[in-house]
């Protein structure tokens, strides 16, 4: 960000001083900082309130480390002379009030992704494919919320061409909160799917609190919408902008057709004509991959830029992640799951050749509210098809998976459950052997890393034991 005077910081945010301020300091602020292990000289430290924390127990450690300045809700217990504080309400939404400030001060187009499902690789696909050409940036991992969206606003080049934004949700009303924040000049709606029903209430909630992200969206940007369904058109359908609506209907602005899904990645072709490969997996990469070419064009890429970059893309950790680990082929999803994304491993791992066998390993999906028993059983049946060799299941509610994956037809002598990953994850280590192609997919809190990391600590077992019956 450009560096800020405390006048313009505290007119940003509408806080009041807690001392008298000189009316010339000559200081300016030059980042902004939640986490005291990172600070920065001449920074502004945000004391954020958590359920764990209060970083206002830490302001004698954040002037320590050379900031210059705090936003605080309350006055500090000890006296720091060389810090000033600006007082607010609330330090969380102060933040977001001077990311928009920073943000309307930015010359960068501002691109937000918003979706159930792929958000992350789809902000991978779309930084990677612009940068072959432009100077930009993209939120680290997954900051996707009112912390993470600011934390990545603030530390952008303001003279850059793109910043990449992801935008999560949970409750109604984030998206909303973080497009008002960033303000993009292109939104990205990836796909709407079963998540957070919890919170969201249905599947209409889902679509419905997505579409929210026009609400801050430049009326003369563009909106990128996943076409293929058609009641998330009819959601954003009041956006007065430019729309371009992308998926595997050749209804679509931008189709994929004759994808195919190997260890490699995935090909496609763009509209029936233009060959494009991406080096990441699974048949719904080259949905994610649309919206890319989509902001690419926007941005005014060649068609021959865009997909010479994006076949060299990088996909993010723990999202379908292929690694040989002694020999074994670990197709590693576990960061997050839905039934959406759940069924999109499944059929990646049907799909990739193997001269072992196929074993997944599917642990709980959360945050799915009233429906969850259903999506549980549902999985359960859609794995019965997808051709596997034996089925893991982990945590309280892979027990439904188990039993409705034997009732679709699977043997029980293939199928297993267990509690949770830590008692899982030997029984994985004695099942597989070399050439076997294990999937772990599971929502994040179930651990799946216990699994890997079993994996990932010695050689496969040259032959496999038995497999323990699950209860019918």
């Amino acid at each position: 960000m450009s560096p800020l005077t405390i006048q313009q910081i505290r007119q940003a945010v509408r806080g009041k001083f807690l001392a008298p301020q000189p009316e010339e300091w000559p200081q300016s602020i030059l980042s902004v900082c939640t986490d005291t292990r990172r600070i920065e000289a001449g920074s502004l430290f945000v004391a954020l309130r958590g359920e764990n924390f209060d970083g206002h127990n830490f302001l004698p450690q954040a002037a320590a480390g050379g900031a210059v300045a705090a936003l605080v809700e309350e006055a500090p217990a000890q006296s720091l002379p060389n810090m000033f504080f600006i007082q607010v309400p609330n330090t969380r939404t102060a933040m977001g009030m001077l990311a928009r400030y920073v943000r309307k001060h930015m010359r960068a187009k501002v691109i937000g992704v918003a979706g159930s499902n792929g958000k992350t690789s789809t902000k991978y696909l779309i930084h990677h494919a612009l940068s072959a050409k432009l100077r930009g940036s993209a939120s680290p991992k997954s900051f996707n919320n009112d912390i993470g969206v600011p934390l990545a606003i603030f530390p952008a080049d303001p003279l850059q061409d793109y910043l990449v934004l992801e935008m999560g949700t949970n409750h109604h009303g984030e998206i909303k909160v973080l497009t008002d924040m960033a303000l993009p000049d292109i939104a990205v709606i990836t796909n709407c799917g079963a998540e957070h029903l919890e919170f969201l209430d249905d599947l209409m909630g889902v679509r419905r609190e997505n579409a929210t992200i026009i609400s801050g969206l430049n009326p003369k940007g563009l909106l990128i919408v996943n076409g293929d369904d058609r009641d998330l058109v009819d959601a954003v359908a009041h956006y007065p902008g430019k729309k371009v609506t992308f998926g595997f209907g050749t209804h679509n602005d931008l189709f994929a057709s004759n994808v195919e899904c190997t260890e490699r990645g995935v090909t496609f072709k763009l509209n029936g004509t233009r060959d494009v490969f991406v080096p990441m997996l699974g048949k719904h990469t080259a949905a994610n991959a649309l919206a890319a070419i989509a902001v690419a064009r926007r941005m005014r890429m060649s068609e021959d830029q865009i997909i010479e970059a994006l076949s060299t893309a990088e996909g993010p950790d723990m999202r379908l992640q292929l690694d040989d680990v002694h020999g074994i082929k670990l197709l590693n999803d576990a960061y997050n799951a839905n039934p959406n994304s759940m069924r999109a491993a499944l059929e990646t791992v049907a799909a990739l050749p193997t001269t072992g066998r196929r074993i997944a390993v599917l642990g709980e999906m959360r945050e799915l509210g009233k429906s969850s028993d259903r999506y549980h059983r549902e999985i359960g049946e859609f794995a019965a098809t997808c051709k596997l060799d034996a089925l893991i299941c982990v945590g309280p509610q892979g027990a439904l998976i188990a039993e409705h994956a034997h009732k679709a037809g699977m043997p029980a002598k293939v199928i297993t459950h267990y509690v949770d990953a830590p008692t899982a994850a030997p029984a994985v280590k004695k099942l597989v052997k070399k050439n076997d192609l294990v999937l772990l997919k599971a929502s994040r809190g179930i651990q799946l890393e216990f699994i890997a990391r079993a994996l990932e600590a010695a050689e496969a077992a040259p032959h496999a034991p038995r497999i323990r019956k699950a209860a019918s």
